[in-house]
């Protein structure tokens, strides 16, 4: 018996130039700008959610997924890569 995460719902606020974590939270009707957003793979949502000049920041294992990605591209032309 597994657990799910439990999110963290951020409703109606609008964020400039902070640091915000994208893993396991909701994020619903927000504005995001100038933003660094932190990423490390986990379960996030974006509901009616604006975000503008704004970094996404991997952290692992997303930043080792994304350079797999790119080796992928890069050494299998004509490949696809397939998300289920």
């Amino acid at each position: 018996m597994g657990l799910a995460p439990e999110y963290i719902l951020i409703d109606q606020q609008k964020f400039s130039k902070t640091k915000l974590a994208l893993d396991n939270h909701v994020y619903k009707n927000c504005e995001i700008d100038d933003c660094d957003v932190y990423y490390s793979g986990g379960q996030y949502e974006l509901i009616d959610t604006h975000i503008t000049n704004s970094r996404l920041i991997l952290n692992h294992p997303a930043k080792g997924i994304y350079s797999a990605i790119q080796i992928f591209k890069m050494k299998s032309p004509g490949s696809s890569i397939i998300s289920e």
